[in-house]
């Protein structure tokens, strides 16, 4: 139990391939968690309820990728993905070459995935997320160029969505990254600015009549809080008051608490001392929530500077990527 009362319990899930950098999951339908691997072009599952099962290696991009970006389940489709996969060169923070892919899973993976090329995504900077917005439309943010486009997966068509400065880079050193994870609700569009330590959100509506925009801004940015550095990851409880985010090099777990009436936000450490946590999903299992947090352990980059503390080496092998869960309990702001 922690300071603030709202982090119950912290398992360690499963330890991933060694030496390797995930960014990217989802829960299935059967249970089990999706991952992408930005270090290498793999996809893999895993039991989250079963520590002593191993990670299976689905699919290699090989052929057109060295690494994944991100995934997303596809609206309207049982266990079918977006993958985004790219040319990726961390150690120059160079990114290129983006894909999506529709991938189908069966449900107990007992065939191999079918796994089909959507589109080449051309004219973009950095193409760090893909996020559903219907079966047709999707938003691509843009870390590099400061923007969300908005992608119709059918034709190919990229249009732009919003640009705004509260996207851009802080310009410090040793910050490369500005817009970073993007999630959608009924009433908002919710980013982070890692260089700049902030969470927005933009006012939204969805556009039913409309399938090739299905989205549009209705109102301009709201910084909701800017006093999470480094932040990486973003996941949002039901009701929008409580959002969970993580600092990559401090191995921090953040939750900012909002008020749904005056959208004051309060910001809270609630979990310490992990290693390199780069990616958050909040998911429901019987009504409880569960925050899944992958972690990254060491790892070898002069742009990545991590405090020396490794809390999970005693049971791990710190150079690997760890998932872990962290049961929480949900309050009222």
């Amino acid at each position: 139990m922690l300071d603030d009362g709202s982090i119950q319990d912290v398992v360690l899930v499963t330890q991933l391939p060694s030496d390797s950098w995930f960014e990217g999951f989802v829960l299935r339908p059967n249970g089990k968690i999706l991952a992408s691997r930005l270090d290498e072009p793999e996809l893999y599952t895993f039991n989250a309820d079963d520590p002593d099962s191993t990670p299976e290696l689905l699919h290699s991009f090989e052929e057109e990728a060295n690494g994944l970006i991100n995934l997303c389940p596809i609206p309207g489709a049982s266990d079918e993905y977006l993958v985004l996969s790219g040319v990726v060169d961390l150690v120059n923070i160079e990114f290129e070459e983006f894909i999506a892919w529709r991938v189908a899973l069966s449900p107990d993976d007992s065939s191999p995935p079918k796994v089909t090329k959507v589109t080449k995504i051309e004219n973009t900077g950095f193409c760090i997320g893909i996020i559903p917005i219907s079966e047709r439309i999707v938003l691509i943010p843009d870390s590099f160029k400061n923007c969300i486009w908005r992608l119709d997966i059918e034709t190919g068509n990229m249009s732009l969505l919003i640009a705004d400065d509260t996207m851009k880079v802080a310009g410090g050193e040793g910050d490369f990254f500005g817009l970073n994870r993007v999630r959608i609700t009924d009433e908002f569009l919710w980013f982070t600015n890692t260089s700049a330590g902030t969470l927005c959100r933009i006012p939204i509506e969805r556009v039913q009549d409309d399938a090739l925009v299905a989205i549009r801004t209705t109102g301009p940015v709201q910084t909701v809080t800017d006093d999470i550095p480094h932040c990486d990851g973003l996941a949002l409880s039901r009701d929008q008051t409580a959002v969970y985010t993580c600092s990559y090099t401090d191995g921090f777990i953040w939750k900012v608490g909002i008020d749904p009436t005056t959208g004051e936000a309060k910001t809270d450490v609630v979990l310490k001392n992990l290693s390199a946590p780069t990616a958050v999903e909040l998911v429901y299992v019987n009504d409880q929530p569960k925050l899944l947090v992958v972690c990254c352990g060491e790892i070898e980059m002069n742009w990545f500077v991590q405090d020396d503390q490794n809390p999970w080496s005693g049971i791990a092998n710190i150079n690997s990527a760890v998932s872990v869960t962290v049961v929480t309990q949900e309050e009222t702001v």
